[in-house]
């Protein structure tokens, strides 16, 4: 029984054995993806970042009020403990904060969105000279590659270089570009993504979060 293909074994990338116009044109699509995917990526971090950091000083103003309240009871819990864990949230919300803000996740990200519709605009170019020129003389072509590819390394030294991990999402995201990839290629990215951008952020909302439960049910109860 043969075997679909995106399980063959890798045959050569298909982009690469065809003239140069084909494989620039592959180039300027998929770096325009992979910063779209880097400017998705960063917007999503910022988003989660934000929501983290108020949740941890909602934890803050909530242990607070425990004591201003007389919800918590001296008595009843290990003093240490309490002290200890508004000192833990202070330190890490303020650390978190600092780091957080240095980032400046939006506006890479909207830097990585114009350098995405800058190749997107070369790109474009290319398909039309590919579809319309079709009487041009193998000179002009070269011609035309070289400007194209000037053009293509011209925008990519104005802006930062993606990150590995927005290469491995956009190729698994479009794996039946890339037949030489292995079947578990697509979810083993899904997890490395998910741990590089959202896991830290929940760890650092849910932690605090038992924590806080905890003095609470116990001082309840």
């Amino acid at each position: 029984m043969k075997k679909p293909k995106s399980f063959d074994k890798p045959e050569g990338k298909e982009h690469l054995d065809k003239d140069f116009l084909e494989e620039l044109k592959h180039k300027l699509w998929s770096t325009k993806g992979i910063r779209f995917y880097a400017s998705d990526r960063l917007k999503k971090i910022s988003k989660i970042s934000n929501i983290c950091t108020s949740v941890l000083s909602v934890y803050l103003i909530i242990f607070g009020l425990l004591s201003v309240y007389n919800i918590y009871n001296p008595s009843a819990q290990h003093q240490n403990l309490f002290a200890f864990s508004m000192t833990a949230i202070s330190i890490i919300l303020l650390v978190f904060s600092v780091f957080e803000n240095s980032q400046n996740y939006l506006v890479k990200a909207e830097k990585f969105h114009d350098c995405s519709l800058d190749i997107a605009d070369l790109y474009n170019e290319l398909q039309n000279f590919k579809t319309y020129d079709t009487k041009s003389s193998d000179k002009d072509k070269l011609e035309y590659c070289n400007d194209i590819q000037s053009r293509y390394q011209n925008i990519l030294r104005r802006y930062e270089n993606h990150d590995q991990l927005d290469r491995q999402k956009f190729r698994a995201d479009n794996m039946d570009y890339y037949k030489y990839l292995k079947w578990h290629y697509w979810w083993k990215t899904q997890i490395i993504y998910f741990y590089k951008t959202k896991l830290i952020y929940l760890f650092a909302m849910v932690i605090p979060g038992l924590i806080l439960g905890y003095l609470i049910i116990k001082n309840v109860a």
